[in-house]
């Protein structure tokens, strides 16, 4: 698994976040923060919310943070474009190798501004999932239950034990 992004994790946040926007130079927050310029510089790429730039713009005026954001995006689009004719070039030349990894590339480029635009969460997705309401959670009850009729106390039993309301 992945090392965390120190600055994520910090109580301190929101409020580097705030600074990193309005376009202060890292090594300055680095040494207000006592963090190191470089989860700064990665914190600041991967994670730093492009909807937080541009409301620094608003209030600040172009700012050096989001000049160089557009100027990435700017340039990952182009690399783009290049890349796909050397997709075009390998497909007319039948190289699979070659194509496909030509087509990663293309890939990690169109993720990395995604997540730059701030259009793909990486966040993990927790989700609970109840499987004592499934159907197929409810048949196996119901066929135990069924298995169970030739022994009364055994059946009365189990529908303690799996919270019954009434034994079917």
């Amino acid at each position: 698994m992945g090392r965390h992004c120190t600055v994520c994790v910090s109580p301190r946040r929101a409020q580097i976040d705030a600074v990193l926007a309005g376009g202060e130079s890292l090594p300055a927050v680095a040494r207000q923060y006592k963090v190191s310029p470089d989860a700064l510089r990665r914190h600041r790429s991967a994670h730093l919310s492009p909807a937080l730039i541009k409301v620094a713009i608003e209030k600040y005026g172009e700012i050096t943070a989001a000049s160089a954001y557009e100027a990435t995006v700017t340039r990952l689009e182009s690399l783009i474009d290049r890349l796909e004719g050397l997709l075009t070039v390998a497909e007319e030349r039948k190289s699979l190798v070659g194509g496909a990894n030509v087509a990663r590339e293309i890939r990690q480029s169109l993720e990395l501004i995604s997540r730059l635009r701030g259009e793909l969460d990486t966040r993990p997705v927790n989700a609970t999932i109840n499987v004592l309401a499934t159907p197929e959670f409810t048949g196996v009850v119901a066929r135990l239950i069924a298995a169970l009729e030739p022994y009364p106390a055994a059946r009365l039993a189990a529908a303690e034990v799996l919270d019954l309301e009434e034994v079917p």
